[in-house]
């Protein structure tokens, strides 16, 4: 057994989790598993890499139920990041005080600010100069400045519909 530096084994772990994440069907993931855990148990891994990797080999069942969804993610973390940054601010908030109300309106109003407000500089780049995930979304804007940019996309220009969920 030869000697490797930890950024050279994680390198070598990062590798082989993303083979068997990429795995084609439900069968060759949990083989690649298989093999990844033994080759762990070879090179013997830091323990704390060793023990992530022995409960993905034990619950190799959860991971591949993943296969039964084509197309669907196999990863909860764009949710997650989401639901993250919701959960910062209700806490930030202190949750929710007062009437239903008050506290749907805060929410729905914190939510169009994120939908609106100019992404970070490398996000901007990365989608070709559209700044908002609104923006994105339609794939243009109306106005250089993004609080008129809510202002008329709320303004329904003068349309009025039946309610989406009529009672």
């Amino acid at each position: 057994m030869y000697e490797k530096k930890f950024g050279e084994i994680y390198d070598e772990v990062v590798g082989k989790l993303w083979n068997c994440y990429n795995a084609p069907n439900r069968s060759s993931f949990s083989q690649r598993v298989r093999r990844f855990a033994e080759w762990a148990k070879k090179v013997s891994v830091p323990s704390a890499i060793a023990e992530k990797i022995a409960k993905m080999r034990k619950n190799i069942a959860d991971f591949a139920a993943a296969y039964d969804f084509p197309g669907a993610h196999r990863t909860s973390n764009m949710p997650e990041r989401l639901m993250r940054r919701t959960d910062r601010h209700l806490f930030n908030t202190q949750y929710f005080h007062g009437v239903i109300s008050s506290s749907e309106l805060g929410i729905r109003g914190w939510s169009l600010i994120l939908n609106f407000a100019p992404s970070n500089p490398y996000t901007v780049k990365k989608y070709d100069g559209l700044q908002s995930p609104a923006e994105r979304l339609n794939g243009f804007r109306y106005h250089d400045n993004w609080l008129h940019n809510l202002l008329i996309s709320a303004s329904l220009g003068g349309f009025r519909g039946p309610p989406l969920n009529p009672l």
